[in-house]
């Protein structure tokens, strides 16, 4: 532990220890911190990393390495989980043991990605739930990071997949407002933020409540525009045309949603999205030139 790494960014960036804990801690928990090396929770000591500008790996070095390729495997499969490739991300999982990993972030990353795995693919939702609760009820219990807002997320999944709307509706009525205020820091950030805009607008969609669905699929297709991150693109214009469908709109913005959608999915190599907005295209008899079926022509 690098406690004096720690002092030294306190000491250079001008802040004294009252300074420091004001909003977080109090000055005696920091003084038996720099002093003494006594450990504060990792809630606080984030905080306070936050505030100098240093990362946790800077005062436990030994740890972030040691979580290093832990990381980096399960940021393959979050990208699964997110193009998906439910069978792929599992079996990264399956090679992974949460009791081997040392920092708390780790294991709610990990609890994240198997807990919305378990949900979308119906596995085990009561094992899902679990998972959740381990960051709402464990890792995270001042709901301070965003794997809290991922956690509501996935509770929300787990029980619109387990057939009680009420339950799903609870948690995932928490996140609309919570998602406008969100930041986009970092990839690894704007990724959960994605995923967590694409499920409740999803889910939204699915109660038939189109102005929320609609309102949180184009905020996605903004926040992705502006980060330069394509992956739920093509999955957030699909949805936005069965909206469209939905609400008998015109057909042009019906068209320009699926052929966005199709473009997106190419671009990625998302194979099963592409044979679903084909399935669209022949429903409605489009042909290559994207020309509506009889019924929309008095839309056009």
């Amino acid at each position: 532990m690098n406690i004096e790494k720690f002092v030294q960014r306190r000491k250079k960036l001008g802040y004294s220890q009252s300074e420091l804990a004001k909003g977080i801690c109090t000055q005696a928990t920091i003084s038996k911190f720099e002093n003494n090396g006594k450990m504060i929770s990792t809630k606080i000591l984030t905080q306070l990393c936050q505030r100098l500008g240093i990362s946790l790996s800077d005062i436990f070095p030994s740890a972030a390495e040691g979580d290093a390729q832990v990381r980096e495997d399960l940021r393959k499969a979050e990208f699964d989980l997110i193009t998906t490739e439910y069978d792929e991300a599992q079996q990264i999982l399956q090679a992974i043991s949460i009791d081997k990993m040392e920092i708390d972030h780790t294991k709610m990353e990990y609890l994240f990605i198997k807990g919305y795995l378990l949900a979308l693919s119906d596995a085990n939702i009561d094992e899902a739930i679990f998972c959740f609760d381990q960051i709402l009820n464990g890792y995270d219990e001042s709901h301070s990071t965003i794997y809290s807002q991922l956690a509501y997320v996935g509770m929300g999944i787990s029980y619109e997949h387990a057939g009680n709307v009420d339950k799903a509706a609870f948690y995932f009525s928490k996140m609309p407002e919570r998602l406008k205020k969100a930041s986009y820091a970092d990839i690894d950030t704007t990724w959960k933020v994605l995923t967590m805009l694409f499920y409740t607008g999803h889910f939204y969609a699915a109660q038939q409540d189109l102005v929320t669905s609609d309102a949180l699929l184009r905020a996605l297709i903004e926040v992705s525009s502006k980060q330069h991150v394509t992956f739920y693109v093509a999955r957030a214009q699909y949805q936005l045309a069965l909206n469209l469908i939905a609400q008998k709109t015109d057909f042009k913005m019906i068209r320009e949603a699926l052929n966005d959608a199709y473009a997106f999915a190419k671009f990625n190599h998302n194979t099963k999205l592409i044979d679903k907005i084909n399935q669209i295209y022949s429903k409605y008899r489009l042909d290559t030139n994207r020309k509506p079926h009889s019924e929309f022509k008095n839309r056009t």
